[in-house]
């Protein structure tokens, strides 16, 4: 019979930011069997998959499970490696896990507050929202958590890609007798936009800078 074990699942303080200093938790029930049998890779650690599982150790180690060449099978117990677990078979439930909103100390161009909002999954899936897929390792004979998922794309490629917006939208408004003067218009005030960012936004993490639409090109 699967476990039905309550655990806490450590939240960030904010997403994307390895900061859990406010010590929040989100409710958890692991719903999985207690005993998984998983394979690392003997180089680096990193755990590979589960071959097997059972809610006894008795019947974890019995399953036919081959373990790959240049690996390792080694059992985990969901008892006291309850995260863990759970990251890796997605073996439990959370209920709804309350979203995350940030005023951004900003406004918009009607002068509105601008806000952030980051919508954690609910019942299953925030484990992974938070850790990346399959960087949990088994090594010195004891299971290590996973790798914190900061956010994909960094500051300098976020500055790269508003530089280059910047060039494409100059030379747009240079192309003669191709754009209205509403369309001109629009191109203008989404360069300017761009070019205000380093400014406007200097305090704002840029994965959660609001940009307006991008005007059509032809």
């Amino acid at each position: 019979m699967p476990m039905n074990k309550s655990f806490n699942i450590a939240m960030p303080n904010k997403p994307y930011v390895e900061d859990f200093s406010e010590s929040k938790v989100q409710a958890a029930t692991y719903t999985g069997p207690r005993y998984i049998k998983v394979q690392y890779d003997n180089a680096s650690g990193y755990i590979r998959n589960i071959i097997a599982d059972g809610d006894t150790l008795e019947e974890c180690n019995e399953a036919d499970a081959a373990v790959m060449e240049g690996h390792t099978s080694t059992v985990i117990d969901a008892d006291s490696e309850t995260l863990v677990a759970a990251y890796l078979n997605n073996a439990y439930t959370t209920g709804d896990v309350a979203d995350y909103t940030e005023d951004l100390g900003t406004t918009d161009a009607n002068g509105d507050a601008e806000t952030w909002t980051y919508y954690w999954n609910d019942e299953t899936g925030c484990i992974h929202q938070i850790y990346l897929q399959g960087t949990a390792k088994f090594e010195n004979n004891a299971v290590t958590a996973p790798e914190f998922r900061a956010h994909a794309l960094t500051r300098d490629s976020f500055n790269e890609t508003v530089t280059k917006q910047i060039a494409d939208a100059t030379a747009e408004l240079a192309r003669d007798g191709v754009y209205t003067d509403d369309e001109k218009a629009a191109i203008t005030t989404y360069k300017t936009f761009l070019e205000g960012i380093a400014s406007k936004y200097a305090a704002v993490d840029h994965w959660k800078i609001p940009f307006p639409t991008h005007p059509d090109y032809k």
